[in-house]
């Protein structure tokens, strides 16, 4: 094992020009300890033997690609972070890598060397919380050996007395299986000669004073009635709801009491335990820290339609904070956009179990493969008018099975009098990551049209002016760890675009360029075949300005805003 205060990495590539440069501005870094491995296989053999910190796997690779590395290492429990490398420019590489429990991103290319300093940032910050984590699920693991194997009878149950968890010891005692055992109702067991004094010291129970020790008896599959000594303890709300109990039982033979005035055995501390884990066993906190690094307003829920993410954006939105929402169901993540808990976008990918589905309730949508797009939406949200669109994607495990839904929501203002009182006409306009301009000079520019310029600029156009802009939502440099979310994002919602309505005001604030249409000499667009296509922008005042291209989806959308624009001055190469 590595000292205490050093961070092992595993380096797994199959072109040894790559290990080495990798490996020495790696090992810049005094604390960093690297070894390296050429294929995935001879990784997996180490796995058994040694645990890293991080894992840094090229994603194509002749044995296993990085992926099936990534999936089979978290399926032997290994908790390293875990960082995907590839040159491909595949979307869902990304998404993937989300499922199956990837931690960074990484692209190679012209780029690669500027990328380091933030992978570095990266893995200092994160390999501390990552330990803490993998001690917290250790400690997890053994307080829930201790429940499984304690000789007490240990449940918890729902105010009414229905049993939402029962241990092993509990099962054996009733002689019911698990399916069964939940399904019963603890009140119930109880003879109805002692119900009444049983439910009335319950009742009793208060968040000042949450916990009672009680013998009473149990009926059992045999038909017997055993005493039993029973402590219970209630959890409440801030508000004083009731909404659980733990119990524990024993059986009282065998018990020796040592005088008759001595205390009962004391009931357990409150707020001593944590809660065991609910029905579906899905460790959610890898998306939802995935989801706090995105810029954009996104939120996620289960099966259920229980909120299990609400990220920062989104918070800063609504004015919802993520405490208030995570844990609500009954569709109440709508109540911050609508006013009222309503379907929205998301429930047409997962409808709340045990609701029926109204015809014409849900929004209309359209759907490209796997992400659902709704129409553009006018809100008040904070007393503010808003135009809002969602797009949505299912998340899936590595058995292919439905466990989530996530949700985007894209945000413009609505057209008013700011617009040149109505006398400047909004055609449309797109921004992408795919959009990019070239840096300064020869470098910038072959930078550009060979794709590794920084993206996340768009195009847009009234009747009277072209307008490019630096979109702050798909602002790959605002934070170190969201060039791993850009990419999550274009998979979860396709392309990564916004093509939202933007105000007249909104164009000329984030604007890095603009014309007016009687001064464009020529509209110049270039498809993207083996190199970036490009649309150029020829001024007969001021020379050319040129953005970069590299999706065939994105300049399908260009070339129909120009030819909407200026027909009469588009070429197309």
């Amino acid at each position: 094992m590595p000292q205490s205060h050093t961070i092992s990495i595993l380096l797994v590539d199959d072109d040894p020009s790559i290990l080495d440069s990798f490996r020495i501005i790696l090992e810049q870094e005094p604390e960093f300890v690297v070894e390296t491995v050429s294929t995935g296989s001879v990784a997996l053999d180490l796995l058994d033997t040694r645990y890293f910190d991080v894992i840094i796997s090229d994603f194509s690779m002749p044995d296993i690609d990085g992926l099936a590395l990534l999936r089979e290492a978290r399926a032997r429990g290994c908790q390293s972070l875990f960082v995907i490398v590839t040159g491909r420019r595949l979307a869902h590489i990304a998404m993937d890598a989300l499922n199956s429990g990837a931690d960074f991103y990484l692209q190679k290319g012209a780029d690669t060397a500027k990328e380091f300093p933030r992978l570095k940032e990266f893995i200092r910050s994160r390999v501390p919380k990552k330990t803490a984590e993998h001690e917290l699920i250790a400690w997890e693991r053994f307080y829930h050996s201790v429940v499984e194997s304690s000789p007490d009878l240990i449940c918890r149950v729902l105010p009414d007395g229905s049993l939402t968890y029962a241990n092993t010891s509990c099962l054996h005692f009733f002689r019911r299986p698990y399916t069964d055992m939940i399904r019963q109702n603890l009140f119930s067991l109880i003879p109805a000669e002692d119900q009444p004094a049983v439910l009335a010291r319950l009742r009793n129970l208060s968040a000042v004073k949450p916990y009672v020790l009680l013998e009473h008896r149990v009926r059992t599959e045999d038909g017997k009635s055993p005493l039993l000594q029973w402590s219970y303890h209630g959890f409440f709300s801030e508000h004083g709801a009731l909404s659980e109990y733990q119990v524990s039982g024993r059986t009282v033979d065998g018990l020796v009491r040592i005088g008759q005035n001595s205390s009962a055995p004391a009931a357990p501390a409150p707020g001593s335990s944590s809660a065991l884990p609910a029905t579906e066993a899905y460790d959610w906190k890898g998306l939802v820290d995935t989801i706090q690094l995105l810029e954009n307003p996104v939120f996620a829920i289960d099966t259920r339609g229980t909120v299990i993410a609400w990220n920062r954006a989104i918070e800063q939105l609504t004015g919802v904070e993520a405490s208030r929402i995570v844990g609500r169901e009954k569709q109440e993540y709508a109540v911050p956009f609508y006013g009222k808990p309503v379907p929205m976008l998301i429930d047409c990918i997962i409808w709340p179990p045990g609701r029926p589905v109204v015809a014409g309730l849900l929004p209309a949508t359209r759907k490209a493969g796997d992400t659902v797009i709704g129409e553009v939406e006018h809100v008040v949200i904070n007393g503010k008018p808003l135009l809002i669109r969602g797009k949505g994607s299912p998340v899936y495990d590595a058995n292919g099975a439905l466990i989530a839904a996530i949700q985007m929501i894209t945000v413009g203002e609505p057209p008013g009098v700011a617009d040149r009182a109505g006398r400047e006409k909004y055609l449309g306009g797109i921004s992408s990551i795919t959009l990019k301009l070239a840096g300064d000079g020869v470098g910038g520019a072959i930078a550009g049209a060979i794709g590794s310029s920084t993206g996340g600029y768009g195009v847009y156009a009234t009747d009277q002016r072209v307008f490019v802009i630096r979109n702050p939502n798909l602002d790959a440099e605002r934070s170190q760890e969201l060039r791993f979310g850009t990419f999550i994002l274009d998979e979860l919602f396709g392309m990564m675009v916004d093509t939202s309505e933007k105000s007249i005001r909104e164009l000329e604030k984030l604007k890095v360029f603009e014309a007016n249409k009687k001064d464009i000499v020529s509209i110049s667009l270039k498809k993207p075949v083996l190199l970036s296509g490009y649309l150029t922008f020829t001024i007969d005042t001021a020379g050319s300005f040129r953005i970069y291209i590299d999706h065939k989806k994105a300049f399908t959308h260009l070339e129909q805003l120009m030819q909407s624009f200026c027909p009469e001055k588009v070429r197309v190469e």
